[in-house]
């Protein structure tokens, strides 16, 4: 009876045909493959890269099944081995034999919904990303274009020099740095998902990087992705079109620690926003640590899914708010010392009064007035500061009035000012004279009684139980945080 499958492929040692022209066996075809790369490769990199693999299976045509460890093997053997492996198989004559490598444990069964109506959903989100990813070195076994910036790995995106130890803490980001620390110690047992969200240039990328670096620092091992939303997108956008779906789900969902950038730039991406939805619950439901970041609450990001919404608050919602004026001297202090400035307290006193909105903005503000004192060749000065400033920073800011207080409260709630200083009691008008009223007594030099004049000349006792009210209910009501929060950044 004429043989037929794997053994008439890979014949066995007992077999009285002729003598075989290859190993027998699909494991020793394998086992003479990877001879062959140790050959071809440094030692070094063999037995970190080629030694851990198996091979699991074979079919009747000529298919070997490759086992790798996680899915870091997955993306360097995709990104940086395959053109060896191509070559020591033709050296060999195996050009018949395929190879198909998959992450143990790993399925290729799309548990959640079909591609068809992902790319249908996907389509008005299409864009040429050809530009935007860039396409792998090496070419081969058809692979001929890599969907990923970089392999998940130790090496992936994540900045060296944003760690805990180089983040300056002060009490305006002290519970933000507190609650990341902790899930990096203790990734997925502690507060999970952990959700960031504040003005751009507060640290929020900073700490993000931080808890990457710290996971990695304790485990080497540990597979973390970092990503931004953006490119979340751009990946799945470009793995749809080139049918790469499932090597998109193997990265983001087999990792240990997922990092997100600017979540809120999935608003209004319904496509996008499916597959987060997976993701998110791949992981969570694995105990994977999520960490996100974004500008806005969670509640505040607009056309978003209200099941992410959900998502996004199941854990712990740490803000991080503007510096205060000593926080930003002391950062200022940190900033110089890296960069071997020597700057006075008058100076860094100077450019924190002016430069107020953001880290981001003082870093510049320091980078400017170096550059300027080197150019000039002087020594970096008060009166260097004023003039290297006087156009950018301007004057300190006038100070704060009721009228602009009434002014901001109204505009941010879609009021008329008369509206603060009418009688009208309905809650779309009480609460934001409320607030209103608590802002006048925090921002303002004006007594109880003032404030009370400017609302339509409410009486004093009136103002005190309102700011007393919104004092009481500020902690523990977090809508109310961020109204608060975002009117004292106008």
């Amino acid at each position: 009876m004429e043989k037929t499958g794997i053994n008439s492929l890979f014949p066995l040692e007992n077999q009285n045909d002729m003598p075989p022209v290859r190993p027998t066996g699909y494991k020793a075809v394998w086992d003479a493959i990877k001879e062959k790369l140790r050959e071809m490769m440094d030692e070094e990199s063999h037995k970190k890269w080629i030694k851990p693999l198996h091979a699991i299976k074979s079919t009747a045509d000529g298919e070997i099944t490759i086992s790798l460890p996680n899915f870091v093997f997955y993306q360097g053997i995709n990104n940086e081995f395959l053109p060896h492996i191509e070559q020591s198989k033709l050296m060999l004559g195996f050009e018949d034999i395929n190879l198909k490598f998959i992450v143990d444990g790993a399925s290729s069964v799309d548990e959640f919904f079909t591609e068809n109506k992902l790319q249908q959903e996907a389509s008005y989100e299409v864009i040429d990303t050809r530009e935007t990813l860039p396409a792998t070195e090496h070419h081969a076994g058809g692979y001929n274009s890599n969907a990923f910036s970089r392999p998940i790995s130790s090496e992936m995106q994540l900045n060296r020099n944003y760690t805990f130890e180089s983040f300056v803490k002060g009490d305006s980001n002290q519970f933000a740095f507190a609650a990341c620390m902790s899930v990096a110690e203790n990734p997925g047992k502690t507060y999970n998902p952990l959700f960031i969200y504040g003005c751009t240039g507060l640290g929020k990328t900073h700490l993000l990087h931080a808890v990457g670096n710290l996971v990695l620092k304790n485990n080497p091992n540990a597979v973390v992705t970092y990503t931004s939303s953006e490119r979340f997108m751009n990946e799945m956008i470009y793995c749809l079109r080139f049918n790469k779906m499932f090597d998109f789900r193997q990265k983001y969902r087999n990792c240990d620690v997922f990092l997100v950038d600017d979540i809120q730039f999935i608003s209004g991406r319904k496509a996008t926003q499916e597959e987060f939805f997976h993701t998110f619950n791949t992981l969570y439901a694995g105990k994977k640590q999520i960490v996100m970041t974004s500008d806005l609450f969670p509640r505040d990001i607009p056309d978003i899914e209200e099941r992410l919404k959900n998502r996004f608050q199941w854990g712990l919602i740490a803000d991080i708010q503007p510096p205060s004026i000593e926080h930003r001297i002391a950062i200022l202090y940190s900033k110089a010392e890296k960069l071997s400035i020597r700057l006075r307290h008058d100076v860094a006193e100077y450019i924190a009064k002016h430069a107020k909105k953001n880290v981001r903005e003082l870093e510049g503000a320091l980078h400017r007035l170096n550059a300027f004192a080197a150019l000039q060749g002087e020594e970096i000065t008060l009166d260097l500061a004023m003039k290297t400033f006087k156009d950018v920073l301007g004057e300190p800011p006038k100070r704060m009035t009721i009228e602009t207080i009434q002014k901001v409260v109204a505009d941010h709630f879609k009021l008329r000012v008369a509206d603060l200083k009418s009688k009208r009691r309905q809650r779309a008008f009480a609460h934001p004279r409320q607030i209103a009223m608590y802002l006048s007594r925090k921002l303002t030099n004006s007594s109880y009684p003032e404030i009370g004049d400017k609302f339509g000349g409410k009486d004093h006792t009136t103002v005190m139980h309102n700011v007393s009210k919104i004092e009481g209910n500020l902690e523990k009501d977090l809508d109310l945080k961020t109204h608060i929060q975002s009117l004292e950044r106008h």
